[in-house]
């Protein structure tokens, strides 16, 4: 009769801890989500034109936010590593 109860109290064990690991994750995804909202409405939507501190013909200027999310491959020069 006890080695049934050992194996229930495991497995009771074990459903309890993986509740509460699926309950802290979920309250640390909330928290997390909130936060990066918050970030997020601090970004500029529409930055403010400014002089451009290049003297390429073919210089833009191009936003941080637009750079991280593109979708472009990023080139590596090879000689450098």
């Amino acid at each position: 009769m006890k080695p049934k109860l050992n194996k229930l109290i495991t497995l009771l064990l074990l459903l309890s801890t993986f509740a509460f690991l699926m309950e802290a994750e979920e309250r640390v995804s909330t928290v997390a989500q909130k936060e990066l909202s918050k970030w997020a409405s601090l970004l500029p939507v529409n930055p403010e034109s400014h002089d451009l501190d290049s003297i390429g013909q073919y210089s833009k200027r191009v936003s941080m936010l637009h750079s991280i999310l593109s979708d472009d491959p990023k080139k590596v020069n090879s000689a450098d590593n």
